[in-house]
């Protein structure tokens, strides 16, 4: 991968309007995003089918099996489902080692570093599972919602914060969070070029690092989605969980 076409660069402005996180519950706010779109050649497009819908040979559900679903208390698959999104997290919050991913790609250990990097996982969780239709929005917004349950933890072990900053504060993160969702499918469904792009605003923040740390963890990701897209939906969600190993440079 040719790291130096960094600088090689487009803007354009997007609109969104996506559920943003406050503590007193969610709402709707439009946000305005302007990622770098990276020139590439065609020849490195890579599609991946994490992304697209189910085969459309899939039988229909019955009439009384959908109007089951509507009663929450004998949709017992959806409970299943959004219970195993906080095992899948707790793979990623207990499993990952943070420390020799920081050590090893050079970001700082904060707070900041923790989100991105538990973000980066939780995305490529979703990715797979909206693949799986309603089942994987479920498990999607599952993984979010147990995201912003530990954030709310870690941030009372914090000691004596001001609440409203602290407000504020994770809602800007819940809004960068919708973003870079958006960067990493873009780059997903494109080329290691713009996924890359999308990994050093986010990740390095647009500052200055090695090109090999970037081109490190967009190896990293390929490998972990093909992983993801070879495993059923009950499969990612069964006991074992998901293991995060990192990428060794060969």
């Amino acid at each position: 991968m040719n790291i130096s076409r960094f600088c090689s660069v487009l803007c354009r402005q997007t609109i969104i309007r996506s559920q943003i996180y406050d503590p007193h519950g969610l709402f709707t706010r439009k946000t305005i995003i302007r990622p770098l779109i990276l020139r590439h050649s065609s020849d490195n497009r890579r599609q991946v089918s994490t992304i697209e819908a189910e085969s459309k040979t899939k039988r229909s559900p019955s009439l009384i099996y959908k109007l089951l679903k509507k009663i929450p208390f004998l949709n017992v698959e959806r409970h299943r489902i959004a219970g195993s999104a906080y095992f899948l997290y707790e793979s990623i919050a207990d499993g990952l080692d943070y420390m020799s991913f920081m050590e090893k790609y050079e970001l700082p250990d904060t707070f900041y570093s923790w989100f991105v990097l538990t973000e980066l996982h939780i995305w490529m969780l979703s990715a797979r599972a909206m693949a799986e239709d309603e089942d994987g929005h479920i498990l999607r917004n599952s993984l979010v919602e147990a995201l912003w349950t530990d954030v709310a933890k870690r941030t009372q072990k914090l000691g004596q914060v001001n609440p409203a900053a602290m407000r504020v504060q994770i809602k800007d993160l819940s809004e960068q969070l919708q973003a870079a969702f958006i960067a990493y499918d873009e780059g997903l469904q494109s080329d290691d070029i713009v996924l890359a792009g999308a990994i050093w605003r986010r990740m390095y923040q647009m500052q200055y690092t090695s090109p090999h740390h970037i081109e490190d963890i967009v190896r990293y990701i390929r490998k972990h989605m093909t992983l993801l897209d070879n495993l059923s939906l009950d499969q990612i969600t069964s006991v074992t969980p998901v293991k995060w190993e990192m990428a060794i440079r060969v």
